[in-house]
């Protein structure tokens, strides 16, 4: 027969001499067509499968087990029970093993053989741990009913992957009288004053765990403090069934352990009833006092259904223990009341409530603040990309400052808000109380300024005016874009009447979009003092140079040398993730020594230049060009609240920060100096009891000879803490130079304020101070050797104590320190930071 065909190999065999264009598509469609069909029955053949059902039940009770995980070992396929134990599986032929998984119950891992087409049914009957009871059965039966509801809490969670929400958030300030408590808020007439209106999306992931909030619109009073949330739990609503609940109120971070918790009734006197008719019928009401009064914990009531074992609303507050007083403001009876709707399998967040009673000095009344949120449009374990949700908890769309009325008319959430009815009354209100417009005003700058600098186009204010004995008055402008994400682009520039010369410096990277790899470069002369950390990019609150510029208008004199850095760095910053990069630069640069200029301070120090050409004549700065590599790496895994100008680590999490460079010298580049230098630092940061933190800093630096004497060691543009600088070796001279081995070990002990609430003195209690200790001890020897430095005989030691406290009257920082050994430095060392 004639015509064509296709052979089992696809291959077009030629059955006939004769043969025509029509002929030939008819074959080639056939073929196309074949290949077409067999794809699909290949892919269906493929991927047959069976269900797999069943129950998990407690092997002891034999209850039902929610929520009790069924996994495919060595995959994150799965799924889990129902309120009645049972559940579904739709699995791919052939024999898979099993992990059952319970909370508090031994994982079981059975085999078993799916047929396609079949349902395959495998009951599994989970053992109990052996796991202590902080209860007895007869006196703390509620207890132990917690410690089940907190159980089941978490074992529903951890089927959780992920969801969104967006919420609209409504706060408003009240005048309230001097007698006010939460029992008579339903009964008084409340005069609204002030009103804070914000719209967040937010994001939740498990597996890493991130929550994020994306700020899309936000508008508020002129006389309203903040427009951003005033108290932070760090993370999500409270989850008052975790043993460690998180809580930032002004910055000061405490730990509360949960009234649903598995140590509840260790720190907790729990009582239960059946609640009123407000609630579903069934509804148990329970109600908690704290059983310790030198700690933080909550009092208040929880309602959950028995049957599922679900909390359906809560309403606590904090005890005295959580008051704060800065001595201009004072801020008491934290609440907090939340209630839950049902989406899909879990129960999410469906109104928040967060109130505090404020009260200014010199104001007789009491102020409520009173913050609700309303939540909707909830999704469930939907598909995240987890590189997306970023460590810091809050992130400002750059609209969102600018959204018109009608915006905020069409919010949804915003009729079921309870608020909503006062701010039409607030919004006419004219503040008459001069006192309060004063205290509302330090409020408002307190709150506001971390999100405005990232707005901010100033850099520092030293940039704007400094006085040194080189430059003399120096006048110039520093300006720098806003904060982003993936570029930051700065340019100073000013003249020194002193030595009549300009300096300058423009720097920059940008990655393009969200690609990893990011062109950075920076064109630079400037004036310096030698050991200046140089990479440092100061803020607008950074005070560093202003104190220098104090000391030396009044003597006259500083203690270092300057010199001058002309030059260009130029290469490339890798992007690890959002906390995380690499460095790899060029530096082509000409150091050279600079001689004073001015003879005295304003007030006395009389000087004579030329006896100041260098002042310090073991490491004087070194003229010549450096050309060579300069390699940093920097990794923070610390969560922070807040921006990245007051980043406050106080998260109550453990987090790490490595900090390495390596810098080279090269001389067949035509460099004047030929050496080898690096530094390693890095930090360990623990928390502690309730609101005690442990904090650990390791730097080991090392570097061979002919190395400038100028630069210094440290932390490479991030400073030993970002939110306050805290100066190891305040007793010391500070030098470090290169050509020397380093090694240093910084121990500090946060106590928060817990050691000022255990003072018998009211207002000492009240008053939020913190206070630290610290321990610095180092050793630096003369060796010109790359080796890490330990101890030995020949190495020259340091040793010192000190003590310190923040939050004074809210915005002062004060350290004391004393040398214990050491021949550097003076005996004692103090400094006041504002």
């Amino acid at each position: 027969m004639g015509g064509g065909g296709i052979d089992l190999s696809g291959n077009i065999v030629d059955r006939s001499r004769k043969s025509d264009s029509r002929c030939r598509s008819t074959v080639w469609f056939v073929y196309l067509f074949a290949i077409i069909s067999l794809f699909p029955l290949t892919t269906f053949a493929q991927n047959e499968t069976g269900t797999l059902t069943g129950f998990v039940f407690d092997a002891e009770t034999e209850d039902p087990l929610p929520y009790a995980n069924i996994i495919v070992t060595g995959t994150s396929k799965g799924t889990y029970t129902n309120n009645m134990g049972a559940y579904s599986i739709k699995l791919p032929e052939g024999e898979v093993n099993i992990r059952y998984r319970f909370l508090s119950f031994q994982d079981t891992v059975i085999t078993v053989q799916i047929t396609a087409g079949e349902e395959t049914e495998q009951t599994v009957y989970l053992k109990p741990e052996v796991m202590s009871m902080d209860v007895t059965v007869s006196s703390n039966r509620v207890a132990r009913e917690m410690q089940n509801l907190a159980r089941m809490r978490d074992q529903q969670k951890s089927n959780l992957s992920s969801y969104q929400a967006e919420v609209y958030k409504l706060a408003i300030l009240s005048n309230v009288g001097r007698e006010f408590t939460y029992q008579k808020l339903d009964s008084i007439n409340i005069e609204p004053i002030a009103y804070s209106e914000r719209r967040t999306k937010l994001n939740y992931v498990s597996d890493p765990e991130r929550y994020t909030e994306t700020l899309v619109a936000n508008r508020a009073s002129e006389n309203f403090f903040s427009e951003y949330d005033f108290f932070s739990t760090g993370g999500e609503p409270l989850n008052l069934n975790d043993d460690e609940i998180s809580l930032s109120i002004l910055s000061e971070s405490i730990t509360v352990v949960g009234p649903i918790s598995q140590r509840a009734g260790q720190f907790y006197e729990l009582y239960d009833d059946e609640a009123d008719s407000t609630w579903p019928e069934g509804t148990v009401e329970v109600s908690f006092y704290p059983k310790k009064d030198n700690r933080p914990l909550f009092k208040g009531k929880a309602w959950y259904d028995p049957d599922t074992k679900t909390v359906l609303g809560v309403d606590v507050k904090l005890n005295e223990y959580a008051e704060t007083n800065t001595g201009t403001f004072k801020i008491s009876d934290l609440r907090y009341k939340q209630t839950y709707t049902k989406v899909g399998d879990f129960w999410l967040p469906e109104t928040t409530e967060l109130s505090a009673i404020l009260e200014f000095i010199g104001t007789k009344d009491k102020i409520l603040y009173k913050d609700e949120w309303t939540w909707t449009r909830h999704k469930v374990n939907q598909e995240v990309q987890t590189e997306n949700i970023k460590l810091n908890t809050i992130n400002i769309l750059s609209d969102a400052h600018q959204k018109e009325e009608a915006y905020w008319d069409s919010l949804s959430g915003k009729p079921k808000n309870s608020n909503t009815r006062l701010l039409s009354q607030v919004e006419q209100n004219q503040e008459k109380s001069v006192v309060l417009k004063v205290g509302m005003s330090v409020f408002r700058s307190f709150f506001r300024l971390p999100y405005q600098l990232e707005r901010f186009y100033i850099t520092n204010p030293s940039h704007l005016y400094k006085y040194n004995r080189v430059q003399g008055h120096y006048v110039g402008l520093g300006l720098r874009t806003p904060v982003h994400d993936n570029y930051e682009y700065r340019a100073l520039a000013g003249y020194g009447f002193g030595n009549n010369s300009w300096s300058y410096k423009l720097s920059g990277y940008h990655f393009p979009g969200d690609f990893f790899l990011a062109p950075e470069a920076s064109y630079f002369k400037q004036t310096l003092q030698q050991y200046q950390d140089y990479e440092y990019n100061r803020t607008p609150i950074d005070f560093f140079e202003f104190r220098q510029t104090i000391n030396a208008l009044t003597t006259g004199s500083t203690g270092n040398n300057y010199f001058e850095r002309e030059g260009v760095n130029a290469g490339l910053r890798f992007r690890l993730n959002t906390e995380s990069f690499f460095r790899v630069l060029y530096m082509d640069e000409t150091h050279r020594s600079l001689n004073a200029t001015q003879r005295s301070g304003l007030f006395w120090g009389e000087l004579e230049p030329v006896e100041f050409q260098n002042n310090d004549p073991v490491y004087p700065a070194e003229e010549g060009k450096i050309r060579g590599l300069y390699l940093h790496l920097h990794h923070d895994t610390r969560q922070y609240l807040r921006t990245q100008f007051l980043r406050d680590y106080n998260i109550r999490e453990f987090g790490w920060l490595v900090d390495a460079v390596l810098e080279k010298g090269i001389q067949s580049w035509e460099s004047d100096f030929d050496y080898n230098r690096y530094k390693v630092g890095l930090k360990f940061y623990w928390p502690v009891f309730s609101s005690h933190f442990f904090q650990t800093d390791i730097i080991m630096a090392a570097s061979d000879r002919e190395t400038p004497n100028q630069r210094l060691l440290t932390y490479n543009g991030y400073v030993v803490d970002d939110y306050v600088r805290f100066r190891p070796f305040n007793t010391v001279d500070y030098r470090q130079p290169l050509g020397h081995r380093v090694s240093e070990i910084n121990v500090r002990y946060k106590f928060g304020s817990s050691l000022t609430r255990s003072i018998p003195i009211g207002f000492i209690q009240k008053s939020g101070i913190q206070i630290s200790t610290i321990l610095t001890a180092g050793i630096l020897d003369r060796n010109d050797s790359l080796e890490p430095l330990i101890p030995h005989s020949e190495a020259e030691a340091q040793v010192e104590i000190g003590i310190a406290a923040s939050k004074i009257f809210g915005v002062f920082y004060a350290e004391f320190s004393k040398k214990l050994y050491g021949r550097f430095g003076n005996s004692y060392g103090i400094s006041v930071i504002f």
